[in-house]
């Protein structure tokens, strides 16, 4: 009786197996790795004021008379296995990341396939 159902078990066997297969069943599960490859701040960090009259700098109401200029922040630069860069500014919480073509990367697509090794993110 086996001899003559072997075709059908053979399917369903390979049928099982192929299906074990499928391209969709774990790849959301695999991440790639970002590591940090280092930090930059301006040369000049300090918040200033830039006033068109000298006088001004001793005035107590400066914020009136002059310009507020803040520093540019720093930022740490982070590097992906697959070539995607990424980069935090000072004081926020969210990376900017961009793929190897230069297309901006949303938050939700870096959390669902990036992590980032030995660090944390402000």
């Amino acid at each position: 009786m086996f001899y003559k159902h072997w075709k059908k078990i053979a399917l369903a066997i390979a049928a099982f197996f192929w299906n074990g297969c499928n391209n969709n069943s774990s790849s959301s599960d695999v991440t790639i790795a970002c590591s940090f490859k280092g930090g930059a701040c301006p040369d000049y960090g300090i918040d200033f004021y830039y006033c068109e009259n000298p006088e001004d700098y001793q005035s107590p109401d400066i914020e009136d008379k002059c310009t507020f200029i803040p520093r540019d922040p720093c930022v740490d630069y982070y590097e992906c296995e697959d070539g995607t860069s990424c980069e935090i500014y000072e004081d926020e919480t969210t990376m900017t990341c961009f793929d190897t073509l230069g297309n901006r990367i949303t938050e939700d697509e870096f959390k669902s396939k990036y992590y980032v090794e030995n660090e944390s993110i402000h």
